[in-house]
């Protein structure tokens, strides 16, 4: 498969192995950003290259990983987020030049179950959860992602990128890690994102390790 996958990682070490793992025939590039635990001797492992960025951020840590791909499509994935089996064979073979795909927990939680529907419904919308594809032509044409920002980087990059290219949602899937959800909880992540939509802030993101 033609396709350079890139995983940004910020002290991932008790994820990313699984990850890495569940990913087979494309190129690995993971992209250790300000990292102070084991997520780059793990990484060295499975990846095709490593890249080390000293400082925290994930926007700079995608666009690095960019510069460093040998392939002419782009798949951007979290580092905690688990695959389907054969989901890179649908994202190599589809006629989209940006895109995601559907989202279901790696949990068998009702309620987690129900977020990662919702969420899954937004996707049509331009929005992703935990990974995203971009032809290189494409990903250059709208510069990239934006250095400044830690959050809601994957979706301002998605709509950008729909305005010139052919967007869509693949038939595959991705698993996701609901611990942020978990230690968060439910009501207060939604609460969250929808305050950010409406009064979007410079905050942080918080890390949930």
């Amino acid at each position: 498969m033609k396709i350079s996958l890139i995983i940004p990682a910020y002290n991932e070490e008790k994820y990313i192995e699984r990850t890495l793992k569940a990913i087979h025939g494309v190129e690995v590039i993971v992209v250790c950003n300000g990292c102070t635990d084991k997520t780059e001797d793990i990484a060295k492992k499975y990846a095709s290259k490593v890249i080390v960025l000293k400082e925290k951020g994930v926007s700079r840590a995608r666009n690095e990983g960019a510069k460093a791909a040998s392939h002419q499509r782009f798949v951007f994935l979290d580092a905690d987020i688990l695959p389907e089996k054969n989901l890179f064979e649908k994202i190599d073979t589809s006629v989209y030049t940006v895109g995601t795909c559907k989202a279901k927990a790696d949990s068998d939680s009702l309620f987690d179950g129900i977020m990662m529907w919702m969420k899954t419904e937004l996707h049509r919308f331009g929005y992703c959860t935990g990974l995203l594809f971009i032809d290189k032509d494409l990903f250059l044409k709208v510069g990239g992602f934006e250095e400044h920002l830690d959050k809601k980087e994957d979706g301002r990059l998605l709509r950008r990128a729909q305005a010139l290219g052919t967007f869509g949602v693949v038939e595959g899937y991705v698993y996701n890690n609901m611990r942020r959800y978990r230690t968060k909880g439910y009501l207060r992540i939604c609460l969250y994102w929808i305050r950010e939509y409406i009064f979007p802030s410079k905050k942080e993101y918080e890390s949930v390790r």
